[in-house]
């Protein structure tokens, strides 16, 4: 190690006076309360992020085909055979979307129908009701109620046969799925004609290189929607608030850092002798800063190794005991898991030592212009 390294490291680990202590613990702690804070927020944006994505994807198309004038796709199978020479397609389901009221015994709610295959083989007509409606309008499996739609006013008896639960406050409170030969039945016709085909991609990033291939083959009198282009709005609006709650965030550890500032410079004013002897040794100028930088950035890596600590074991608690829950008839979801990265903990330590130097040069360019004869004089 080096004489300055040394030195350094000496003068980090002695005995400081009292308001010097006090800012040297108070710089310590702002740095990890803004580092502990910063893991924890892009944790819970990251995770609130993945769970939106993840619950959607498994409950929309990856890609979705519709008529551009919103009307029936008569020939769909062959359109559904012409879709399955693209590489990365999984499946092809016809499917389409109504708006309807349920009607209970003694409550009624807006619904909306969505054709599905289901598993349920239970002759009749058979539905499956959102877990979120079904407890609304108390529903119970086996249960009975009438559904009325736009095209079929008068209300039809259907059966609740399956009560199922997406995890999307919105999904659960008003989706009915129902399979396409009872959707016919429900309309009196005799095969289902869907309006949509939903498609399930193999890889979910290639979504979109997946849709622009689709759109050279139907035409134009169709469109294709991919998932990240229908849910553009929500995960702009998702990162926007990510960046501005880590900006905000961030202002703790400038602050933070200007304590580092006031600790440096009592320090200097409380070794001015150490100083001039040093530099009556021989010591230069820049020997002298890099002394008190490097202080400045033991006390900055002290504050973000408790930080790192801080904010992954913040994590893990609130996961562990379910610390973060919202309601869900506002943000979709009730429950969250934080979801903090080995490469966004690094880039979040890295940024903070810049910032931790930069509070450390005023107070060791001031250090490295003390006069040491001056200084000698008044001891």
């Amino acid at each position: 190690m080096t004489f300055e390294f040394k030195i350094a490291f000496r003068y980090f680990r002695a005995r400081r006076k009292s308001l010097a202590r006090f800012t040297s613990l108070a710089a310590i702690i702002g740095i990890a309360a803004g580092v502990a804070a910063l893991i924890l927020a892009n944790a819970l944006a990251k995770g609130f992020a993945d769970e939106m994505q993840n619950k959607i994807l498994a409950n929309t198309a990856h890609i979705a085909i519709f008529a551009a004038d919103g009307a029936e796709i008569f020939d769909w199978e062959t359109v559904k055979e012409q879709l399955e020479t693209i590489e990365n397609i999984e499946n092809i389901a016809p499917t389409s979307y109504e708006n309807a009221l349920l009607i209970g015994e003694t409550e009624t709610s807006y619904a909306i129908l969505k054709v599905q295959n289901q598993s349920n083989n239970v002759r009749g007509l058979n539905v499956a009701v959102g877990a979120k409606l079904a407890e609304k309008l108390n529903l119970k499996i086996g249960d009975t109620a009438e559904i009325a739609t736009i095209e079929n006013q008068t209300p039809s008896r259907v059966r609740v046969a399956e009560i199922f639960q997406t995890g999307l406050y919105d999904y659960d409170a008003t989706w009915i799925r129902i399979a396409p030969e009872n959707y016919a039945r429900l309309h009196r016709r005799q095969i289902f004609t869907p309006t949509i085909l939903n498609i399930s991609v193999k890889d979910i990033y290639r979504a979109n290189q997946t849709a622009a291939e689709i759109r050279q083959i139907p035409g134009d009198k169709f469109k294709v929607v991919d998932w990240q282009e229908a849910n553009q709005p929500l995960f702009a609006a998702l990162s926007l608030e990510r960046k501005v709650a880590l900006a905000i965030i961030s202002l703790i550890i400038f602050i933070a850092a200007l304590n580092i500032t006031t600790t440096l410079a009592l320090l200097v004013n409380e070794r001015r002798l150490d100083i001039a002897v040093l530099r009556t040794c021989g010591a230069k100028a820049r020997s002298l800063t890099a002394i008190f930088l490097l202080e400045g950035l033991f006390l900055g890596f002290a504050g973000i190794l408790l930080g790192v600590i801080s904010g992954l074991l913040g994590c893990f608690l609130a996961n562990y005991f379910k610390l973060v829950s919202l309601p869900a008839e506002v943000y979709s979801l009730n429950q969250i898991t934080l979801a903090p990265t080995l490469a966004n903990v690094l880039l979040i330590a890295c940024a903070a030592f810049p910032v931790c130097l930069a509070g450390s040069v005023f107070p060791a360019l001031k250090a490295s212009k003390i006069k040491p004869l001056e200084n000698l004089r008044r001891q």
